[in-house]
């Protein structure tokens, strides 16, 4: 579900739309970016703290967004119904529109869209400024350019902003992760008793998940992964009709997003039975891998972790796959993945949330991690697996 208040869960709605725009805004000004034209949803959502469709990109606009750099952001969306009727007032934070970018349509309705933007741009006193898109089509770039818009990359300036978080947006994070918990114990007990099929255990995550206030119609992933990988190799789409036998592994990695839009992203290894001897002294590396890897997680250039999976190292730790992002997408920034080339290395900052995967197949264990001044503050506080190795 959509939740409007987000008060039962730690966060103040209107200080998490403040503070998002805030940041961003300044980092419009610091890049020289007049406005942003936004048309995905997830960076809509962030400037605006509104949501309507999340399924429709650049080539199926029915809601965009002017965000200035100095004043309030306008939405723009499809009238329908009783808006239809009555329309919306010209100058409010909700504007109605009905010259959809669709890719069929005739070019004209690219031209109308390209006009309203221009219009409102102008109303906002910013003609012929240099104007910041994060997806759009080129045709409507090209007529931008025409009407005298300098029309410049806008994901760089949302990228820096989105990949710091807010306190409130923490928050919702910290609740994701622990709400999720509830979930990981079903599937836990659930493959102690045959059969155990995998689709079955996706369903029940996913409906315990909802039932929790997560929002409806995200991902969700439920990875099996046999012991006896040589002769079963897992490579359908997940959610299949496979069975659990004596002794295979289960990677449970649960990503549906929860209140406010927000992910966690953390993976844990169970087992069906008794495992193997070499199961579990996989299961201890990836253990080892994971405990040393999070000590490199801090502030600062991350030469010392990189040296550790980068396309270079000549140490590297078992299973280390680097780190991704998380927020109100389950991949964005920062990201380093395994066997990067040394010109992908980057640098961490305070409040970023990183997921460090460990990648030891069968064995996957991944820790959702805030950076902080003194390190890694761990989120996904979730415990291993006892039966495959104490932790």
């Amino acid at each position: 579900m959509f939740h409007v208040d987000l008060s039962p869960f730690g966060v103040d709605s209107e200080r998490l739309k403040t503070d998002r725009l805030t940041r961003l805004q300044g980092i419009m000004r610091a890049r020289d970016l007049s406005a942003l034209l936004l048309t995905d949803p997830l960076n809509i959502r962030y400037a605006t703290n509104t949501v309507l469709w999340l399924n429709l990109r650049a080539t199926g606009v029915q809601r965009f967004a002017l965000v200035p750099a100095d004043g309030e952001p306008v939405v723009y969306e499809r009238l329908m119904g009783s808006d239809r009727a009555a329309g919306l007032k010209k100058g409010g934070a909700i504007q109605g529109f009905g010259a959809y970018m669709f890719g069929m349509r005739p070019p004209v309705a690219t031209e109308h869209f390209v006009d309203l933007v221009a219009d409102g741009l102008a109303d906002m006193g910013l003609s012929g400024e240099r104007v910041g898109i994060d997806a759009l089509c080129l045709t409507a770039v090209d007529l931008l350019r025409d009407k005298g818009f300098a029309v410049m990359d806008g994901l760089p300036a949302l990228g820096e902003s989105r990949v710091v978080k807010t306190r409130d947006e923490v928050e919702l994070i910290r609740w994701t992760s622990r709400a999720k918990e509830g979930g990981y114990d079903l599937v836990r007990e659930a493959i102690r008793k045959p059969p155990v099929v995998e689709e079955r255990l996706s369903r029940m995550m996913l409906e315990y998940l909802l039932e929790q206030g997560f929002e409806a119609g995200s991902e969700f992933i439920s990875i099996f992964d046999s012991s006896q990988i040589a002769i079963r190799p897992h490579r359908e789409p997940m959610g299949m009709d496979l069975v659990m036998t004596e002794g295979d592994l289960l990677i449970c990695d649960a990503t549906v997003s929860g209140p406010g839009g927000y992910y966690s992203d953390f993976a844990r290894t169970f087992c069906h039975g008794t495992p193997s001897q070499a199961d579990k002294d996989r299961y201890a590396e990836a253990y080892a891998t994971l405990q040393e890897a999070m000590s490199y997680v801090r502030p600062g250039p991350c030469t010392a972790l990189f040296q550790r999976f980068g396309k270079d190292s000549t140490s590297r730790l078992p299973g280390l796959d680097g780190f991704h992002g998380v927020g109100m997408c389950i991949y964005e920034a920062p990201w380093l993945r395994g066997y990067d080339p040394p010109e992908y290395e980057l640098a961490l900052e305070e409040n970023m949330i990183v997921a460090l995967e460990i990648n030891h197949h069968p064995v996957k264990l991944e820790h959702l991690l805030r950076v902080t001044a003194d390190g890694a503050e761990i989120l996904s506080t979730y415990p291993m697996e006892p039966e495959l190795a104490p932790a």
